[in-house]
């Protein structure tokens, strides 16, 4: 549907308007809400210039299923979700792009819910307002000039008591503002972490790492391959699937489950992930590995550490002297765009199995996520972001966390 009154006699766009739409597009997908998405920005020029030509009728989920992103054209769409999961995407990138101010447009680009045919808004033509108020600008006719002294007596009485009035009103009103404000300020910090994952309203994945018994009694647990079909999760891998879970349904979407050994990379395309754990996740070692703090190869435990690529001398590490449920654990948040996966992906993951916990329990407390974001400097809202945490650990308990190292990009 086009909102518009300079139609030609075909119901087309006129040639002012076509070139108003491409500029409009250009502008879209140059922005920051755009440029990160390769996927988000094909999709949106195929239906504009569909749209634009006039052929909105192909603009069938099917056939951008198969035009787009190279699906059978005879694909079943019940179970293969794609070409919604993207259109969602776009609906909630243009959304943001247009509460955001910008330059005064000549048309908006919108995708409404349920369909794939974009809608080009044009600004209504401003009407004549030409009202006769002769009358009102007369002068007072006979019996108004007493009345007119009156309120005039009145004001004079009275005017410092409704102006003193009126200021006790909106300084009331402004402390009630900073107060809202300040008490807020931690829900719109959880808000702004967590909204490109959660923008797409679908599936979450939450990538676990799992473990088996090793047939050497010696080595205890090792780190369960694809032939494992039952692998052992610790409690505090549970316990940070369980929290992830609740904030992720309260947001909207729904959590996934899956264990990463038999998780292909191609599952990562179609959502945004959550990788918990580190040394026994190879997706959190591999995606990971380009970041400014990931975690170093492996080559034994007491190697294991979190390094900083920006200072070579850096590295976090546990202290193997002391017994594993006295020593202070290290752990990795990053969420970050992948273009390898073309998604958002959430690296939680401590040294330990203690720091996959209170990476997670960061992530999902309002107050910790307030703190980042005051470390962090700037709003992190679509922006990469990582954070070093380092915990104490006692008696096996995951002490409070604090935050060592944050950067932003």
């Amino acid at each position: 549907m086009t909102q518009t009154s300079e139609h030609d006699s075909t119901g087309r766009l006129s040639s002012a308007q076509t070139a108003a739409v491409k500029a409009e597009l250009d502008a879209i997908l140059k922005s920051g809400h755009f440029s990160g998405s390769g996927r988000c920005q094909d999709f949106l020029e195929f239906v504009v210039a569909r749209a634009l030509e006039g052929d909105t009728e192909s603009l069938s989920e099917r056939f951008i299923g198969a035009s787009l992103f190279g699906r059978p054209i005879d694909y079943e769409t019940a179970t293969d979700s794609i070409v919604r999961v993207r259109a969602n995407d776009v609906r909630r990138r243009l959304a943001q792009y247009y509460l955001e101010p910008h330059s005064a447009s000549s048309v908006r680009i919108s995708l409404t819910s349920g369909g794939y045919v974009p809608e080009f808004h044009f600004p209504s033509e401003a009407k004549a307002a030409a009202v006769e108020q002769a009358a009102e600008r007369d002068l007072p006719r006979v019996g108004e000039a007493e009345a007119a002294a009156t309120r005039t007596s009145w004001w004079r009485r009275m005017r410092w008591p409704v102006l003193i009035g009126v200021a006790v009103l909106i300084v009331a009103a402004v402390l009630a503002g900073m107060w809202r404000q300040r008490a807020a300020k931690p829900n719109q910090a959880l808000n702004a972490f967590w909204e490109p994952i959660l923008r797409q309203k679908g599936e979450i994945l939450i990538c676990a790492g799992g473990n088996v018994l090793a047939p050497n009694a010696l080595l205890g647990v090792i780190t369960a391959g694809k032939e494992v079909d039952y692998p052992y999760f610790s409690v505090t891998t549970v316990s940070a699937v369980a929290m992830l879970s609740s904030l992720i349904e309260h947001g909207g979407a729904q959590p996934k489950f899956a264990f990463a050994a038999t998780t292909p990379l191609p599952q990562f395309h179609e959502h945004p992930v959550i990788l918990l754990n580190a040394y026994n996740n190879h997706w959190t070692t591999l995606l990971g590995e380009p970041l400014r703090f990931h975690f170093s190869p492996e080559f034994g435990e007491v190697n294991h550490s979190i390094l900083d690529r920006m200072r070579p001398e850096v590295a976090w590490k546990r202290d193997y002297s002391v017994p594993y449920a006295s020593a202070d654990d290290y752990a990795l948040i990053a969420r970050f765009w992948d273009p390898s996966t073309d998604n958002w992906v959430l690296i939680l993951a401590g040294l330990g199995r203690n720091g996959t916990e209170a990476a997670a329990q960061v992530v999902t407390s309002p107050e910790y996520l307030q703190l980042l974001r005051e470390k962090a400097g700037k709003d992190f809202s679509n922006k990469n972001i990582e954070a070093v945490l380092k915990l104490s650990v006692i008696e096996g308990k995951t002490g409070a966390p604090t935050i060592v190292a944050v950067h932003v990009w």
